[in-house]
């Protein structure tokens, strides 16, 4: 089966190079050259990647992206973003995580570009697509890559792992674990606060009695009976989902499988956990001489340096004294070997500290020497939320927020790439969500940190590319150009699709309502207007003021789109009845003008031109009838 590809781009050249290439090569290739109308087909027809250029009109691309990553039917679609200037890997790493990019297309480019940017989209996607339903075996390294990957992802959903008779499931949300069941008897809560000596085994028993008669959670009803407070329940509850969970780091053999998800059933007690803290606790705990060995056997020569992308480097991770030296002496100068050298006596705890780095992908390796930039990891943790630090939060919250990206940044201007980067560092290590998981933070005061973080990620993408900052400076300068609420566009196309489902089934009046709605929140979009109008002619043909509204809506459409073959027929149908035969018969012709398979259209004017046929041969006998009688 031929695949569908999307081609959004306002390049004429561009846009008609890659359809003929891309059809050629036996894709079916549709071409819009707006954003507006590209996110539209996209949220109502079926496609199996998209190209979108990145400097749209009206809805650039990184925006379109982001949309689609919402919507429930484009969530998984390839996406690859097509521009002009060359970015760096850490500018390409940061576009793919903070919009959804599945690649890039560099112009200028080959056809061999083409063609291997094809190969690579469609083989990961049908890579993604077996690890969603497939079940994978666990070997020596699967559970903390795979904690990894989820957190990448910012997945939510179900973790369900087996092994032997020992069944789990982790509670994933927005990409961190936040809640466990086990079948593991010594793992349910009871059991846990019995052998830590918080209640005696008599409580432990009357506590699952009344649980079970009433349905409530064992801990709610341990804080009832007096024998904890709410602070001890989410302590422990804590410590159990991490016990769980590193508990099956010892695993070498089983199985798992990811069940994707919007949201859990309220029961949940949701304690978000750090990836990256949980595999290096994982690592230290349960691997063993050989599993570090093997893990790091193949990067011994590679050079590693702190990760240039602040979602990974800036994670929640405990390192101790020991390790933060670790973190800091990885500036691109030395290789792995040369760095475990300098710690002959803890030469275990520095490789399962890398080991896990490397996972958490908080190091990067590379095989040659790198330009180090000295910028240090965060020491400071938040242990509670108080009132100062609140304040602050918000005060820092509406500085950035209503700023623009060089002040939200605090930078001028004609600053120079570094000042920028290290600028925008210093923020993203301040405001990296993962910074707050410990403290007390209220779920108003995460949002916040976590839109701060997203608002200065997107300012620095924007003020790092030359092309884009150009483009964003033009706009503080002259004035934003026109912009479009992608979340109108999609209740727009929601309210579309409703009036078209109710237009088949022939309910009028009511698809009339739903595709006014569409119209008046995307009023520009000659489709909406065509079928509004249809729909409102139809609800009441016989009404002449229906009528003629419904030939205003078409006549303004067709201003924005005369070569719609829609237009011109519901034009046609319109004039007909209106009795205006010689505009039908026009707006009928356009219509087969623009579409010669308008088999409406043709039907039509057969239909006419019979009618006038049969008219001259009456006018004829009645002609020469009157003849014959004088």
């Amino acid at each position: 089966m031929r695949k569908n590809i999307l081609i959004i781009d306002d390049d004429r050249d561009l846009k008609d190079f890659l359809q003929q290439a891309l059809s050629a090569a036996g894709f079916h290739v549709e071409t819009v050259d707006r954003g507006a109308l590209g996110l539209r087909k996209l949220l109502s027809e079926d496609f199996d990647l998209v190209l979108v250029d990145i400097n749209m009109p009206e809805i650039s691309g990184p925006n379109i992206c982001q949309a689609l990553r919402k919507h429930e039917k484009t969530r998984d679609l390839p996406v690859v973003m097509i521009t002009t200037t060359f970015h760096s890997p850490e500018q390409i790493k940061a576009a793919k995580e903070e919009y959804g990019v599945d690649d890039f297309l560099f112009k200028p480019f080959t056809g061999i570009d083409l063609q291997q940017l094809l190969e690579r989209v469609f083989n990961a996607a049908q890579k993604n697509e077996s690890l969603k339903s497939k079940v994978l075996p666990i070997s020596d390294f699967t559970i903390p890559t795979q904690l990894h990957r989820l957190y990448v992802e910012k997945v939510t959903g179900l973790l369900h792992l087996h092994h032997g008779e020992a069944k789990k499931v982790i509670y994933i949300k927005g990409g961190y674990p936040v809640f466990s069941r086990s079948n593991v008897l010594g793992e349910c809560l009871g059991r846990m606060l019995v052998r830590e000596g918080m209640i005696t085994q008599v409580d432990c028993d009357q506590s699952v009695e009344i649980s079970k008669k009433s349905g409530r959670l064992q801990g709610t009803v341990l804080i009832q009976m007096g024998l904890l407070t709410p602070q001890d329940l989410k302590t422990v509850l804590e410590r159990q989902v991490t016990e769980k969970l590193l508990s099956t780091f010892a695993w070498r053999n089983g199985t798992l499988y990811f069940e994707p998800g919007k949201n859990f059933k309220k029961g949940v007690t949701q304690i978000r956990l750090s990836p990256a803290s949980l595999i290096l606790q994982g690592i230290n705990r349960y691997w063993t001489i050989k599993q570090i060995d093997e893990f790091l056997y193949p990067f011994a020569s590679d050079y590693l340096c702190q990760s240039t992308n602040p979602k990974y480097r800036f994670q929640d991770i405990d390192l101790g004294n020991r390790g933060m030296k670790v973190l800091k002496s990885c500036q691109g100068q030395k290789r792995l070997q040369d760095i475990l050298e300098q710690h002959p006596l803890a030469r275990r705890e520095v490789q399962k500290l890398i080991a896990a780095l490397l996972i958490s992908e908080m190091l990067e390796r590379h095989a040659t020497p790198q330009q180090g930039d000295a910028e240090d990891h965060v020491d400071a943790d938040i242990a509670m939320i108080d009132e100062k630090l609140r304040r602050k939060i918000l005060n820092d919250y509406q500085r950035i927020m209503d700023a623009n990206y060089f002040d939200a940044l605090a930078v001028d201007r004609s600053s120079d790439s570094g000042t920028i980067r290290r600028a925008y560092y210093k923020l993203a290590k301040e405001y990296h969500p993962d910074r707050y998981l410990g403290s007390d933070l209220s779920r108003e005061m995460s949002i916040k940190v976590n839109e701060m973080f997203q608002y200065i990620t997107q300012a620095y993408t924007v003020l790092s590319d030359p092309v884009t900052r150009t483009d964003y400076l033009d706009e503080l300068i002259n004035g934003p150009k026109k912009k479009i609420d992608i979340n109108q566009v999609i209740e727009a196309e929601s309210a579309y699709q409703e009036g078209i489902a109710l237009l088949r089934v022939r309910r009028f009046s009511t698809a009339a309502n739903m595709l006014k709605k569409a119209v008046e929140l995307s009023p520009e979009e000659p489709e909406y207007m065509n079928n509004f109008a249809w729909a409102l002619f139809k609800s009441a043909p016989e009404k002449s003021d229906i009528r003629n509204q419904a030939m205003e809506i078409l006549l303004a459409a067709r201003e924005l789109n005369p070569g719609s073959y829609q237009t011109h027929l519901y034009l046609g149908y319109v004039y007909q009845a209106q009795g205006q035969e010689r505009q039908s018969v026009k707006s009928f012709e356009m219509a087969v003008q623009a579409n010669p398979d308008c088999t409406e259209a043709l039907r039509e004017l057969r239909l006419m031109n019979l009618r006038r046929e049969q008219s001259t041969q009456h006018k004829g006998l009645f002609s020469g009838f009157g003849k014959k009688g004088k």
